[in-house]
C-alpha cells in the first residue's frame, strides 16, 4: 500500500500520511511522494483548499524515520539530501495557491511539528499532543520548519515552542497560537464554518490572496533561509547526545 493517499473530493484535495504503524514518520520514499503530490496540486489541480493529515487515530507524524536517519551516519551527503527534500517539501506547501490546512490527529512530534508549520491552518483533534522536541533530542529544527513557522508567529510564542521542547496538549498549543481551532474528529472538520466558506469562494481568488504572502516570500528568500536553517543543523545529527537520544526514543515508540 502506498506510503501517501490522496484524491480530490468536493474541490478538496486530501493527503494521508499512510504509516500509522511507524508513527507516520517520513522515509525517503514518503519524501519522494510527497514532492511529486504537492507539484501535482501545484500546477495540475483546480482544487480550492489542500488538507492533509495522519492515517489512524494516534500519530499525526512524529518526523522522521529512525531508520532512515542512521542509515545516513557514514553518509553525511545522503543526510544532507534527504533533509533538502524535506526542506522542499515544506516550503511548497508553504508556496501551494490553495488554502492548505493540517489537521493533527495525534502525536504531531519533531519533524511532524515542522511539516504543520508549512499550512496556513493547523487544526487539532483534542487529544492532539504537539511537541518540537528536536532540542529534548539534542538538535534544532533541521527542515527549514522553524524559519517558515517565524513568519506565521510573533516572537514570544515561537520561541517558547522551539526552545521549550514540550510536549503540548492540543489546547496549550492553541493558547500559544500554534493550532488554529479544536476539532471532534476529522469528519467534523468539514463542519468548520471557514472551510464551508472556503469552498464557496472561487478559486483564482484563493490564489490572489495566497499570491500577497508568496511574492513576499520570494523576496525575503525564504527558502534560502530555510535550506540555511537545514545546513548549520546538519553536524548536530550524529553527535553522541543525538545519537543516544535516538535510542531512547526509539525504545519508547516501541512499547
Amino acid at each position: 500500500m502506498s506510503e501517501v493517499i490522496t484524491y480530490q473530493r468536493d474541490k478538496i484535495d486530501y493527503i494521508f500520511l499512510n504509516r500509522p504503524n511507524s508513527g507516520n514518520c517520513i522515509d525517503e520514499t514518503m519524501v519522494d511522494k510527497l514532492l511529486e503530490i504537492i507539484y501535482d496540486i501545484h500546477y495540475k489541480s483546480d482544487s480550492k483548499l489542500v488538507i492533509l493529515t495522519g492515517e489512524g487515530l494516534k500519530y499525526f507524524c512524529t518526523g522522521g524515520d529512525l531508520k532512515t536517519i542512521l542509515k545516513f551516519k557514514d553518509d553525511c551527503k545522503g543526510l544532507e539530501t534527504y533533509c533538502l527534500k524535506m526542506c522542499e517539501v515544506i516550503y511548497r506547501i508553504a508556496m501551494l495557491p490553495q488554502i492548505t490546512i493540517c489537521y493533527i490527529n495525534g502525536f504531531a512530534l519533531g519533524g511532524g511539528c515542522e511539516l504543520a508549520s508549512a499550512f496556513d491552518f493547523r487544526f487539532a483533534n483534542h487529544n492532539a499532543k504537539i511537541g518540537f522536541i528536536q532540542g529534548q533530542m539534542g538538535i534544532p529544527t533541521s527542515w527549514g520548519g522553524g524559519t517558515i513557522l517565524r513568519e506565521k508567529m510573533n516572537h514570544q510564542e515561537w520561541i517558547t515552542l522551539l526552545s521549550s521542547s514540550n510536549i503540548y496538549t492540543a489546547y496549550q498549543a492553541k493558547k500559544l497560537g500554534f493550532i488554529h481551532e479544536l476539532c471532534k474528529d476529522f469528519i467534523s472538520l468539514h463542519n468548520e464554518s471557514f472551510i464551508s466558506l472556503a469552498r464557496s469562494i472561487p478559486t483564482h481568488i484563493h490564489h490572489q490572496n495566497k499570491k500577497i504572502v508568496t511574492r513576499k516570500w520570494v523576496q525575503e528568500r525564504l527558502k534560502t533561509r530555510m535550506e540555511e536553517e537545514v545546513i548549520s543543523a546538519l553536524p548536530l545529527w550524529f553527535s553522541e547526545e543525538h545519537l543516544k537520544n535516538i535510542e531512547q526514543f526509539t525504545k519508547k515508540l516501541e512499547k
